[in-house]
């Protein structure tokens, strides 16, 4: 069970696109052709298809998905607001008009008979995938799987493509959220907050007509799962979504014409299982050849420094600047607006918090700042921000400028982002225990601070309680258990989940940092490279370079983007580059969370740490320094994540509560363990709080964080421990 749930996850995130994940080129090169083509087309169709409700005599309950209506909205704003479609151009078929006569209809109809070549079409489908015999098939809405094999509808990959053929141009992209393994057990079909987007196949089952060979690829097919790779409906904080469908939005909402499209979706990974991580040696060519397919019209040129340079498509241009959201509907007077946020990181949009302020996103036009007075899922609603201090880091003079008001369509940029105080710990309960055991964990749950259990499917969850060789511990929300974290046989479930207090609070800490991960909305000058040397006469490699998204001074580097796919081994040495190009100094704090759930800090006694992590303007400071310093990589196996925060104001309290981790520790060079986590979080949020709020922008309720993203970046990393 435990390898067959951990395949789950390391086969379903491949689609999640983290940067150690090969298959995140896939999605950045298809997301970067998808939006050089929309802009430059004239003529732009789209057909988006989305089922939730399935019918079938016998299982409709466990037919029913979640997030593919969600799919076709946020498809469908996606392509109105960032990529100028046209209402009227899109064609939505959702629930009971998803069958498969009204989709063959509309293939013929809305896209053969109407595109004419150089037309842009879009084609996604949202929904259960099968595997019917030798064949992967769609599933419209009438297929079901009763035994009389007349009845089924579906649609076979040979099928679509062929329709896909005949439409008039080489400009498709074609999406398919939708899987076509389905797993051996039965109740792996859902796992914590996920459920598989596949549906038990046929093995005995022949189509009635085969119309040959599956055809040449037109345009860009984007498949989330291929093989034996599950495809994940999931069950995020107020919504649900494919989630390969959400990270490909959100990419999109990103995408800016400096840099060939690399945005890390490592909070979308990290916030299923940060440890289930595709590791294989199949080299990212023949990765991308396994997973989606392109048009043997379109270069692809791959280049070991960069993973996948796309200069066939660098005519068609794609906006000038990356949006978080954008304004939707407005109200009567134009000063307030719904929103929707789909530009966000799903770890970050899963706690966005109330009091959130936004700027529209055009350098061109005078800014005008909104802020976020209730939130539900990827929509909200905000409304203009007026008397501000003259005074403010941020431009404060709104009323003047807003003109006739708000209109829809506005993009929209994070400009301060508000974290609650009470985040807490969402823990789901096993379903697997008994009804005692669940009530006692429930019980138990509510004594410790922050924390608050749930029963597993029902929401969106941090971890997983539950039992592994009759003890109780904790997993990951993909069922990988966590280290370190399971007690004795016979222990009662009051008594093991007080043991378990230091892991939860390690994990909200945990949490707490990866909220502040902000590189694609960051405006600091600065940019971070992590290095690794396999010898200590080793010449470093990258394992990573980024900078932040927004920023006015960095200049282009090869170094941008890069990444390492190949494990780091026990024993190779760390290094991590930060290269401040402003004219003030900045200041850093380096943290690391191991696969048992443990943040540690380098204790480096040496410049930086001795003077609190200082980069002078205008300087490159490498950690550690002197090279004499030691940061090794040390066991566990597994995934370590790296987050590197920058702020340009001193960090002076998450240095105090460092102090007592400093003085425990038995070596003052390497990585140690912080033995307070949650405080050291807590007041790395104080010191980025207090930072916003020293520029007296205004007056803020004291239940949130405000964090101004003029004011620090959080970059994260992660690397694979052989």
């Amino acid at each position: 069970m435990g390898i067959a749930r951990r395949k789950f996850l390391q086969a379903g995130l491949a689609s999640l696109i983290g940067w150690q994940l090969p298959t995140r080129d896939r999605v950045a090169f298809a997301a970067e052709q998808y939006a050089r083509q929309a802009i430059a087309s004239k003529h732009k169709l789209a057909l988006l298809i989305g089922i939730n409700q399935y019918s079938d005599v016998n299982s409709t309950s466990k037919l029913a998905l979640r997030g593919c209506l969600n799919d076709v909205e946020l498809q469908k704003e996606l392509l109105i607001y960032r990529f100028g479609f046209a209402p009227q151009d899109i064609v939505t078929l959702t629930d009971s008009a998803a069958t498969r006569a009204n989709i063959a209809s509309a293939i013929t109809e809305h896209l053969i008979a109407q595109t004419l070549p150089d037309d842009l079409v879009i084609v996604h489908f949202s929904g259960y995938g099968s595997r019917l015999g030798e064949y992967n098939t769609l599933v419209p809405v009438d297929s079901g799987l009763s035994p009389n094999l007349e009845s089924l509808q579906d649609i076979t990959e040979l099928e679509w493509q062929n329709w896909m053929q005949t439409i008039a141009t080489d400009r498709l992209v074609n999406i398919i959220d939708a899987g076509f393994y389905y797993p051996n057990s039965s109740n792996l079909s859902t796992v914590s907050n996920f459920r598989w987007r596949s549906r038990i196949g046929l093995k005995s089952w022949q189509p009635t007509l085969v119309d040959g060979a599956m055809p040449s690829t037109k345009g860009v097919t984007l498949r989330a799962a291929a093989g034996e790779m599950p495809c994940i409906d999931a069950q995020w904080t107020g919504f649900s979504s494919g989630a390969f469908t959400y990270a490909l939005v959100q990419q999109l909402w990103q995408i800016m014409p400096a840099t060939t499209i690399y945005v890390v979706m490592n909070d979308v990974v990290t916030t299923i299982d940060r440890r289930a991580i595709h590791t294989d040696s199949i080299p990212i060519e023949q990765q991308i050849a396994n997973m989606w397919k392109v048009d043997q019209a379109i270069e692809v040129k791959v280049s070991k420094s960069k993973s996948i340079a796309s200069d066939t498509f660098d005519v068609f241009p794609i906006p000038a600047f990356s949006a978080d959201g954008v304004i939707t509907a407005t109200t009567s007077d134009r000063r307030g607006a719904d929103v929707s946020l789909a530009g966000l990181p799903i770890t970050v949009l899963n706690n966005y918090g109330v009091g959130s302020i936004l700027s529209t996103a055009n350098p061109l036009d005078p800014k005008v700042l909104l802020q976020l007075k209730a939130g539900n899922g990827f929509n909200g609603r905000v409304e203009v921000i007026s008397d501000r201090s003259a005074n403010s880091k941020i431009e404060a003079n709104t009323e003047s400028k807003i003109g006739q008001g708000l209109i829809t369509g506005i993009q929209l940029q994070e400009a301060v982002r508000a974290i609650a105080r009470n985040t807490k710990l969402a823990i789901a309960i096993d379903t697997g225990l008994s009804k005692i055991e669940r009530v006692d964990a429930t019980s138990a749950l509510s004594t410790l601070p922050n924390m608050y259990g749930v029963s597993a499917n029902e929401q969106s969850v941090d971890c997983l309680f539950g039992t592994q060789s009759a003890s109780y511990g904790l997993f990951t929300i993909g069922r990988t258990p966590i280290l370190g974290s399971f007690g004795s046989v016979g222990e009662s479930v009051g008594v093991a989940l007080k043991r378990l207090q230091p892991f939860l609070d390690s994990l909200l800490a945990a949490k707490l940092l990866r909220i502040t991960e902000n590189q694609a909305s960051a405006h600091l000058d600065v940019r971070t490279t992590l290095r690794a040397a396999i010898r200590v006469d080793a010449r470093p490699v990258n394992i990573a370079s980024k900078s932040s998204a927004r920023a006015s001074s960095v200049p282009p580097s090869s170094l941008d983007n890069t990444i390492r796919t190949k494990p780091i081994n026990i024993g190779d040495r760390l290094e991590c580059q930060i290269e401040n190009f402003s004219e003030k100094p900045l200041y850093t704090r380096i943290f690391c969370l191991d696969p048992r759930s443990k943040i540690l800090t380098p204790n480096f006694t040496a410049i930086p740490y001795a003077s609190d992590g200082i980069i002078p303007p205008q300087s490159t400071l490498t950690i550690p320094y002197p090279k004499t310093m030691n940061w090794a990589v040390s066991a566990p196996k597994g995934t370590v994540d790296v987050f590197v925060v920058i702020s340009q104001s001193p960090l002076t309290e998450v240095s105090q509560s460092l102090e007592t981790s400093q003085r425990q520790a038995s070596s003052l060079n390497g990585l140690i363990s912080i033995s307070n986590p949650l405080q050291v979080i807590q007041s790395l949020l104080n010191d980025l709080d207090r930072a916003y709020k020293s520029a007296d922008f205004m007056s803020t309720s004291g239940d949130v964080w405000m964090l101004d993203v003029n004011q620090w970046t959080t970059f994260s990393f992660n690397y694979q421990v052989a």
